[in-house]
């Protein structure tokens, strides 16, 4: 009996087998979608597939599902939402399962009282934010993957939203969890309003890309919602680098903006469209929420700021644009309108999110764009926006197109073009080579580098979690 046979038989026993999706063509229609999405376009079949697919509707099966693969050494990734952007869910090896746990999508309480929301760990977050919407209330997490994407995916990855300025990401939204380990053993975390009791075990979780234990339920604040006092103001300004100062002093000065957003000239003329650009100009929006007060008080002095630094106000029909299509992205990914796109031009775009103080996030930004080209003839396009900010440094979002004649080839020259904006961006003592998306596969070669001396405690971390390595191979901890 083979590998794949005995591993279906066996999850079947423990699951039911109307839980265990086996057949080849099956696991290709449910494949996770972020993975190779350009090569997918030109037929491309990846190099390893998955034994099955174990869907599973409680902690209980999750705990079961892991100490099976633990006791028998198969590999396991967890998925849910199955939007991820950095091979975090690309299997490596022809001893893999995916325990999917997008059947646990129960709403679990609301709690008005207390300001939390418990949910399982495959619950669209779409859908919590409707439910919570309805009652006046809000996550304060929204980021571009929202139709897409489930709580344990956005905790597993320390995701963080479009309104992160002023909500804040992920990781100071959780308030406790639950996750099996991989032999099994269900642990919880209390969610309580702060602790002191030793460190924060909930970072065991938090940025895990399941290479640890399996999310299996969130606890995570909400927050009053009003969008009806909203303040929005759209602003030209000379050029990124002022954009920068503008924001940096914005945050300084401790104003709390939602949304702090900052494009440069190719962003806006390749992938926003509704403000007209000139030379080296560049387009900058800022919105504020809050109760009564609030949003009129912090948006009249982002104004000012914006004006001190030379801006032009042009209104908010462009922050309503942006509005109406942040999310436009989820349409299309996966879909065969966007395979048809790649196979009429061979062009494949995508973004890479880096962080730093402000002092050197220019520096960075003027690097990449100055030395990228001359290194990679088949980039056709490098831009980049502003869009997660802090009183200390901001992020940059590169955005970018690469040429791809080759598709059995495309994803490695994308490595070597992630690689290299990483490689830039380590030069900087205050900068990390990813902000939200977690290093996936992708990014996993860089990461002694980024922690340094540190990168001991997160091997011995997973050591002490995960002694047989059966959970994600190859993502945080890069395979010898």
């Amino acid at each position: 009996m083979s590998l794949k046979e005995k591993t279906v038989n066996d999850l079947s026993a423990v699951l039911g087998a109307e839980n265990i999706i086996s057949d080849d063509e099956a696991i290709r229609v449910a494949d996770p979608i972020m993975v190779r999405t350009y090569a997918k376009a030109f037929n491309y079949i990846p190099e390893h597939s998955p034994l099955c697919i174990a869907k599973v509707s409680s902690a209980e099966q999750v705990s079961k599902t892991l100490k099976y693969c633990n006791d028998n050494d198969i590999h396991v990734i967890a998925k849910t939402g199955a939007s991820s952007s950095e091979d975090q869910l690309l299997v490596i090896d022809d001893r893999t399962i995916f325990i999917d746990g997008a059947p646990m999508d129960r709403i679990v309480k609301i709690d008005t009282e207390n300001m939390v929301v418990t949910a399982q760990c495959g619950a669209p977050i779409a859908v919590i934010e409707e439910k919570l919407n309805a009652m006046g209330y809000t996550l304060g997490h929204a980021p571009q993957s929202l139709p897409l994407a489930s709580m344990g995916g956005l905790v597993a990855t320390r995701s963080t939203g479009q309104f992160s300025t002023y909500y804040g990401g992920i990781e100071d939204l959780v308030c406790g969890l639950e996750a099996a380990l991989p032999n099994g053993e269900i642990i919880s975390v209390r969610p309580v309003p702060r602790r002191a009791a030793g460190p924060d075990l909930r970072h065991i979780a938090i940025g895990s890309e399941g290479a640890l234990v399996f999310i299996t339920e969130i606890t995570v604040k909400i927050f009053k919602w009003y969008p009806d006092l909203m303040w929005k103001g759209g602003y030209i300004i000379e050029d990124f680098k002022t954009g920068v100062a503008a924001v940096r002093d914005v945050m300084a000065r401790g104003y709390r903006p939602s949304v702090v957003r900052l494009y440069d000239k190719t962003d806006v003329d390749h992938n926003y469209g509704s403000v007209k650009l000139k030379n080296d100009e560049a387009f900058m929006f800022f919105t504020v929420e809050g109760p009564e007060g609030i949003p009129g008080a912090h948006g009249e002095a982002i104004h000012r700021i914006a004006l001190s630094r030379g801006a032009e106000y042009i209104g908010t029909k462009a922050v309503d644009h942006w509005f109406l299509t942040r999310n436009r992205i989820c349409d299309t990914i996966g879909t065969e309108k966007e395979y048809v796109k790649f196979r009429e031009t061979n062009v494949y775009n995508a973004t890479l999110e880096i962080c730093s103080n402000w002092e050197q996030i220019g520096s960075i930004y003027d690097e990449a764009r100055l030395t990228l080209p001359e290194r990679f003839p088949e980039l056709v396009m490098l831009g980049g926006h502003v869009s997660h900010s802090y009183m200390n440094g901001t992020n940059v979002y590169f955005v970018y197109a690469l040429k791809m004649d080759d598709p059995a080839s495309a994803h490695l020259l994308q490595y070597r073009f992630v690689d290299a904006i990483c490689e830039i961006t380590l030069k900087y003592d205050s900068a990390t080579t990813v902000h939200h998306h977690g290093v996936g596969k992708m990014r996993v070669g860089r990461i002694k580098e980024e922690l340094g001396s540190s990168f001991a405690l997160l091997k011995m971390m997973k050591q002490a979690v995960d002694p047989k390595n059966i959970m994600n191979p190859g993502c945080l901890i890069p395979l010898e």
